[in-house]
């Protein structure tokens, strides 16, 4: 019987080839310098797809219009104490003023409310086309005890002028729905005002459907920039 060969003397192990160290070394400058370039690859398909998708910071979708709106300012007419409150239908008569960035409030307890104002230039299928305009959203919170026909609400513009309508713009006029007891709802109106303009006098009134009494007319007053 035959044994392995144990005595001889094992063999050093071979030196390390500088081949192998440089390419190591290549590999690994190579691979930081590959991160960099993925990130910058990514950022650029990430802007490109956001100037393709008009990326937003917020959720949600975002819609063109031929004629944006300049948002404007509302204020009332005087500084007085009582101008700067809101007003309260105690007035007895057919109307009552309110400045017109405050809140009106009838004495059953329905509230209307302008807010949003800004001017813009009615656009090529709106009724009328091509003018300029004043735009506000009216809020209306039912306090009441009954239900509120918003179709019935009357909305009057400075001077007798024009209601604007332009479905694109969601001046679509008051909203054909039933506000009921301890809602709120919000819609956008426009109204024909020159550009030069500075005073404006909306009026609202709401229809009583109950036949429990009627409504005076909340006057909305005050200057816009």
């Amino acid at each position: 019987m035959s044994y392995p060969d144990i005595s001889a003397t094992p063999s050093a192990p071979s030196p390390p080839s500088p081949y192998a160290s440089a390419s190591t070394l290549l590999a690994l400058i190579a691979g930081p310098l590959r991160r960099p370039r993925r990130t910058l690859l990514a950022v650029a398909v990430t802007a490109v797809g956001c100037s393709l998708s008009a990326c937003s910071g917020i959720g949600g979708t975002q819609t063109e219009t031929a004629t944006p709106a300049d948002t404007v300012s509302a204020s009332q007419d005087t500084h007085s104490a009582d101008d700067v409150q809101d007003a309260q239908d105690d007035s007895g008569g057919d109307t009552f003023t309110v400045a017109l960035d405050k809140t009106a409030t009838w004495n059953n307890g329905v509230k209307a409310h302008l807010s949003g104002f800004s001017r813009g230039i009615s656009g090529e299928y709106a009724s009328p086309s091509g003018k300029a305009y004043l735009a506000f959203s009216v809020t209306m919170r039912n306090g009441s005890k009954a239900s509120i026909d918003l179709s019935m609400v009357s909305l009057s513009c400075p001077d007798g002028a024009d209601e604007i309508f332009d479905t694109d713009a969601d001046f679509d006029g008051t909203p054909d729905t039933h506000l009921l007891p301890g809602k709120s709802l919000t819609w956008k109106a426009a109204c024909l005002l020159p550009k030069t303009a500075r005073s404006a006098q909306i009026e609202i009134t709401p229809a009583d459907t109950a036949g429990s009494g009627w409504y005076r007319t909340a006057i909305f007053t005050g200057q816009v920039q």
